[in-house]
């Protein structure tokens, strides 16, 4: 057998990780976009190949199934809200903090289109149908963006900024609850109320409900 060159070994096989990273990057992009323009059952994984500029057959190769292509376009959506989240304010302190720089990135995203919520919300809506083939899954994503949320709950009653009766999974469902159901009313009715506004009263009210005695 031949010995390759020292230092030759490790080259090529970055190189296909890299391009096969970049494929799956390309691809998730395009299901996000998809999914935002039309919902998810109408999508097909030829479909998703094709806009990201590869072959029709590309995206089974790489995600297998649409389960498979679900499950990881839930953890894309997640990675660019956190992407938007360490932007908008990389040094936020653990706790309180850290929970409302989570409302600043949903309502403050430089995102005309607000292709991530939608693509979310649409993702959402066809996971509650009793015959849900994406229920699990989408289930699985929402457990882990509030057990997320919750940790920094934990953070801020540890550190006496957040009332010391305040149940960390509650209080996460919820932020996420409270957060989603706004987004949803502005897409489907632009005029319901200003972005910034709901912004300012989100925050005001979260605030006060983590720092406050309950009943």
């Amino acid at each position: 057998m031949d010995t390759p060159e020292p230092g030759t070994t490790s080259s090529p096989r970055r190189s296909k990780v890299e391009m096969r990273t970049q494929a799956e990057h390309c691809m998730l992009e395009a299901a996000r976009q998809i999914v935002a323009r039309k919902g998810w059952i109408g999508l097909t994984l030829a479909e998703v190949g094709l806009q990201a500029g590869y072959s029709r057959g590309l995206a089974a190769h790489h995600f297998g199934t649409k389960a498979g292509l679900l499950r990881a376009l839930a953890g894309f959506v997640n990675t660019r809200f956190m992407d938007v989240v360490e932007d908008k304010a990389p040094r936020r302190q653990p706790g309180l903090d850290t929970l409302l720089g989570y409302i600043d990135a949903y309502f403050l995203r430089d995102d005309a289109e607000w292709t991530n919520a939608r693509a979310l919300m649409a993702l959402m809506a066809e996971g509650v149908t009793v015959e849900s083939e994406s229920a699990a899954i989408l289930a699985e994503y929402n457990h882990s963006v509030r057990m997320t949320m919750a940790c920094q709950v934990e953070i801020g009653v540890a550190n006496g900024e957040i009332h010391a009766g305040t149940d960390p999974l509650t209080a996460a469902t919820l932020l996420i609850g409270t957060m989603r159901g706004m987004m949803l009313q502005l897409l489907l009715d632009p005029s319901t109320a200003d972005p910034a506004q709901l912004h300012r009263q989100l925050r005001r009210l979260i605030k006060i409900s983590l720092t406050s005695p309950g009943d």
